[in-house]
């Protein structure tokens, strides 16, 4: 074999090469989550914390092509504005607050990287309460149908504060339904909580003025109680709570009183 054909198989050999390396399967996960985050907000000089209560970081969940979360990837975390509401303590992906406001912030595991997420920097909550002195009856119609239209609502809500009676963003409020007129089956409550779509849940993120709320659902034809369908106003008791730091804050757990009333047309 001459040299000069011998120099053109090395060099095809290593454009070959080349080509074997830049095919190959880039490194890092398949996909990733949304930024997870410990809690909705951080408060003034302090780091954000989980719902026990303990400092806990910021993270991102990483999955192979089979959607299966991988623990082989370290995420990072960064800040996109400069703001200084909040700081971040790069070796623990911990997030402190600086002042009110509210930061963004990205996470990133190799070239994936996810939306920003809107994080307030808010005040220590000091104290809970009902919304209003008293809440509006919730009233009922008297009908066989179940559908979302005919069935009954009204809110269950709470203001939690901080100093000066500012509102405290971002805190998650856990609401309990501790006493309902009785179903006519375990299965269909009759009663139950919802958020604005109507869907269970029995949770909410206090707003930018401190608020939280439930709504009261009732289903007219799942009641158990007859008396209660022919004109018997009853109640139902609404239990709210929130934490800081493993300790409820002062006023939990709130209790809401909602008389219930079933009539035969909605005024």
């Amino acid at each position: 074999m001459s040299p000069s054909i011998t120099k053109i198989l090395v060099v095809i050999g290593a454009v070959v090469g080349l080509a074997c390396v830049d095919m190959s399967a880039p490194k890092g996960p398949a996909s990733i989550s949304l930024l997870q985050l410990p809690s909705p907000s951080v408060v003034i000089g302090d780091s954000m914390r989980d719902s026990t209560g303990a400092p806990a970081p910021l993270s991102v969940i990483a999955y192979d092509a089979n959607g299966v979360p991988v623990s082989d990837f370290t995420p990072e975390v960064f800040i996109t504005d400069t703001t200084g509401a909040a700081h971040l303590v790069t070796t623990s992906r911990i997030l402190i607050g600086d002042k009110l406001g509210s930061v963004h912030v990205v996470g990133q595991i190799g070239a994936l990287q996810t939306p920003p997420a809107t994080i307030p920097v808010t005040i220590a909550p000091t104290l809970i309460a009902r919304v209003g002195a008293t809440t509006d009856t919730l009233r009922a119609p008297l009908t066989a149908d179940t559908s979302v239209a005919s069935r009954g609502k009204q809110a269950a809500a709470v203001l939690v504060t901080g100093a000066e009676k500012a509102g405290a963003q971002g805190f998650i409020v856990h609401f309990t339904l501790q006493y309902a007129p009785r179903s006519a089956n375990s299965a269909a409550p009759a009663i139950f909580l919802a958020d604005d779509r109507g869907q269970p849940s029995v949770v909410d993120t206090t707003d930018g003025s401190g608020r939280a709320s439930r709504d009261v659902v009732v289903i007219t034809p799942f009641l158990g109680d007859s008396a209660v369908l022919f004109g018997k106003i009853d109640s139902v008791v609404v239990l709210a709570q929130a934490s800081y730091r493993r300790a409820l804050v002062s006023g939990s757990p709130v209790r809401i009183v909602i008389p219930l009333k079933v009539a035969a047309k909605l005024p």
